[in-house]
């Protein structure tokens, strides 16, 4: 069954900003590279 609640979410430059600095935070306290991949609410 496939769930279409939520869509690849469409980010503008501070919202783009925000997610790199808690990537690079995740970095800096666990040590290991995580993606955050953005997906938003329909």
């Amino acid at each position: 069954m496939e769930n279409n609640s939520y869509k690849i979410a469409h980010i503008t430059k501070q919202e783009e900003d925000a997610i790199k600095k808690a990537e690079a935070a995740l970095k800096s306290e666990t040590g290991k590279d995580f993606v955050v991949i953005a997906w938003e609410k329909k």
